[in-house]
């Protein structure tokens, strides 16, 4: 926001110069991010009256003006569109410098015909960056009257930079409080009194508001008689430096009290408002209306609109419509001031595509309790500068009033979370109330402080303890050296487990990656995650990240597809973060459920696991580098009592998706991408992930590992081979094997698989390694082979499998 500081100076005495002021600002939490010298950048320019405009003999688009600067007629070659006889216009007469001395006024011929001057825009002066015509000074202005002399010499003007939490600051009284509050001056605040007449503005305008929720307050007034004219220069010029150009004294006035107050208004025309009805509500479907940029736009229903008895006639707190526009031929105005919701207002803004001073306001929020001000204040500008009528009263609908709430302060917290020991209760008590808080009571522990409703951002005593802090000056706090305290009641295993978790997942070779927690409705439609499942956010700023992620695994397929469009072929990356479900109970209070989670992807052959890397894995040897990398993170976290299930997620390849268990819940799932997805990141060769819920990775485990000591006798290995039906899975003949084996089974692994036409349809035949081991003594074969011999029996008896001689 540009805030000119000589209009700074209306409302709050300045003794600082311009540097301190800056610096002063910026500590007390309001950044000045530059500082600028604008105004005129001309010397020698006057007022000067166009008596005659005749066309140019040998140009279509040029005309011949003769021109009286208060002393001289004097022949001009002009081609601005709007030069009019009897106009008023800056005139650089022979001599004249323009651009700051860079282009000195000569005589001159364009197109045959001499020209003893310019006539001057308001860019031409440096009075702003409109081409777009002549600039119309004031009806009355003297001819000859030197333009320093209108305009003043060239501003200070401050660049600011307003944090998103502080929309009490986007105004001129926004930003003089602050300064009040850091210089301990007075703010001296306009008083808006208007003189009313005529009929009551209640009989000729009604006001309804269908949608409260969006839409809390909404006045209306009158203004009758008022004539359209340029705006006085000293207006015109506050409005140029802070960055508006000028077009009118009505629109001009709206525009000023925004500056101002900070609060948007609108002025539309009386007599275009159908029956003086205003409606508050949400667009109907299929609803357009043309803006007054002149474009047509499609409504959608979560849109608020202004409406007449026949149409919508604004986009509320955006821009207005055409057809209701303030125009030369208007002679009454409505004039709204009103307090629409934020998130409405921003997405309409972002659906259309719009942006305005008006919505960037509303955006940020404004103060319900000063609508009725900024009303009044503008009737009275436009009582006093377009000669209007003003109505008596108000259209005021405000269904709830809001009132100020109360925090407490408490002194000494204060005092210890800005690390000031000796600051005075007084003195607290004084810099709340320098930023027009209200200190109602307490005692001698802490006060009551009533904050008024234009400061949104203050609602508990920390945010009353940082105004503390940046009143009493951040650089005035001694600063010391921060310190550790070891408390020995810290419970702090879960970080640790997680830390365990991530030095694990490195030292088996990942690389962590990190994405943002909001994701778009495509992405999850790629891998079939429905929308019940969704927590989506009612007003995302971007419809890529209009969704808080129900799973990791859709980013990490797609930063493994970026990765391989960069030409990396084998990765293996984790990430832990958290994933997000809807609240259990459907309530306006429930929360989204959140789980921290651990994802893993790998993509290619794993390091170490070929000599051929350029080679891509099958779809089976990816599942096993993928399940082999979960089953050893699980035995290092000591993870051992989890068990598989067929897994039907939309994502997996069939047949190569299962459910992790443990404790009887699902934890996580695992397996193949399915092509279809893959294909989406041109990714030919299989994805293995998994995903797992971190809380039961972390469990109640956090004792040292319990000694075992090294065995002194020789293990014996045999091996038995069976063919069973396709469907018998494998965790089931392992469970088998361990139920009905001697405690010397030390370990089971399978080490073969085949399927084919020499088993027969629907069999597999599996081939398992037996570890047999004993603390007691060295085991002979007849013992290693009984125990075989009596597993095999059982696998035959309970399962029905097939015992195959190797």
């Amino acid at each position: 926001m540009k805030v000119p500081v000589g209009w700074l100076q209306e409302y709050v005495e300045i003794d600082a110069d311009v540097q301190q002021l800056a610096d002063a600002l910026t500590f007390s939490g309001i950044e000045i991010e530059a500082i600028h010298r604008l105004g005129l950048t001309c010397t020698g320019v006057v007022a000067a009256e166009v008596r005659e405009v005749t066309p140019h003999p040998n140009a279509d688009k040029l005309r011949v003006c003769r021109v009286f600067d208060g002393n001289t007629e004097h022949q001009v070659v002009c081609g601005a569109p709007n030069v009019a006889a009897g106009g008023c216009y800056p005139f650089a007469p022979i001599g004249a410098v323009l651009d700051r001395g860079e282009f000195k006024i000569k005589k001159a011929k364009l197109r045959g015909v001499e020209s003893a001057g310019m006539l001057c825009a308001s860019d031409e002066l440096g009075l702003s960056d409109d081409h777009g015509g002549l600039l119309d000074l004031p009806a009355g202005t003297e001819p000859g009257t030197p333009l320093e002399t209108l305009y003043g010499e060239p501003e200070t003007v401050f660049e600011v930079e307003i944090t998103p939490n502080r929309p009490d600051c986007l105004s001129m009284i926004g930003v003089a409080r602050e300064v009040a509050a850091v210089f301990g001056k007075t703010l001296k605040l306009p008083t808006p009194v208007v003189s009313e007449s005529g009929e009551p503005v209640a009989s000729s305008v009604t006001v309804a508001i269908e949608s409260p929720e969006a839409c809390p307050r909404y006045t209306a007034r009158v203004i009758e008689n008022v004539t359209i004219g340029p705006s006085p220069v000293w207006m015109q010029k506050r409005l140029e430096l802070a960055g508006i150009r000028a077009i009118n004294n009505l629109v001009d006035i709206t525009n000023y009290v925004m500056l101002e107050c900070g609060h948007p208004l609108h002025a539309f025309d009386y007599a275009l408002v159908a029956d003086g009805e205003i409606v508050v509500r949400q667009a109907k479907p299929g609803e357009t209306m043309t803006t007054l940029d002149e474009v047509s736009r499609e409504l959608s229903p979560e849109m608020l609109v202004i409406a007449d008895r026949q149409k919508p006639i604004a986009l509320a707190g955006v821009m207005g419509g055409a057809g209701s526009e303030i125009a030369d031929t208007t002679r009454t105005v409505l004039l709204e001031s009103a307090c629409f919701t934020p998130g409405g207002i921003r997405s309409t803004a972002r659906r259309l595509g719009m942006a305005s001073e008006s919505s960037y306001r509303f955006e940020r929020g404004v103060d319900v309790n000063g609508v009725e001000w900024a009303s009044r204040r503008a009737a009275q500008l436009m009582q006093e500068l377009a000669g209007g009528q003003v109505r008596p009263g108000v259209v005021d609908v405000y269904p709830a009033p809001l009132e100020p709430r109360t925090v407490t302060c408490r002194y000494q917290r204060a005092r210890t979370l800005i690390g000031t020991p000796d600051l005075a209760d007084e003195t607290i008590r004084d810099l709340l109330t320098a930023i027009g808080l209200t200190v109602t009571g307490g005692n001698d522990e802490a006060c009551e402080v009533s904050v008024p409703t234009a400061r949104l951002d203050l609602e508990r005593e920390v945010d009353l303890i940082e105004e503390i802090a940046r009143l009493h000056g951040l650089n005035q706090i001694e600063a010391k050296l921060s310190a550790a305290t070891i408390n020995p009641d810290a419970d702090d295993r879960d970080a640790r487990r997680v830390e365990s978790i991530r030095e694990h997942c490195v030292a088996l070779g990942g690389h962590e990656i990190m994405n943002y927690s909001l994701v778009s409705a495509d992405l999850l439609n790629q891998f079939g995650i429905p929308e019940p499942e969704r927590v989506a956010l009612p007003h995302p700023l971007t419809q890529d990240q209009a969704i808080l992620r129900p799973s990791l695994v859709p980013q990490m397929v797609d930063t493994l597809g970026r990765n391989r469009a960069r030409q990396i072929r084998h990765a293996v990356f984790f990430e832990i973060s958290t994933v997000y479900a809807p609240a259990p109970a459907a309530t306006p209070e429930a929360r989204p459920k959140e789980t921290r989670t651990l994802s893993v992807g790998i993509m290619g052959m794993p390091e170490g696991q070929t000599l051929a890397p350029r080679l891509d894995p099958s779809a089976s040897e990816m599942f096993g580098f993928i399940k082999g990398f979960w089953e050893r993170l699980a035995e290092a976290e000591g993870l051992t009592d989890w068990k598989i299930a067929p897994d039907d997620a939309p994502w997996w390849e069939p047949g190569l998706g299962i459910a992790l268990r443990a404790g009887g819940e699902v934890i996580g799932r695992l397996g193949i991408i399915r092509k279809g997805i893959r294909k989406a990141w041109r990714l030919s060769d299989p994805i293995g992930v998994f995903e797992v819920a971190l809380p039961s990775l972390i469990g109640e485990k956090d004792s040292l590992p319990t000694y075992r000591a090294i065995p002194q006798y020789p293990s014996v290995t045999r091996d038995i081979a069976l063919v069973c039906d396709q469907s018998l899975p494998h965790e089931t003949l392992v469970e088998v094997i361990w139920k009905n084996s001697p405690g010397t089974l030390e370990a089971v692994e399978l080490f073969d698989l085949y399927e084919g036409d020499k088993i027969g349809a629907g069999k597999k035949s599996l081939a398992y390694s037996l570890v047999y081991r004993s603390a007691e003594g060295t085991l002979t074969d007849a013992d290693a082979n009984g125990y075989l011999e009596s597993v095999g029996q059982v696998l035959k008896q309970e399962l029905n499998v097939e015992l195959r001689d190797r």
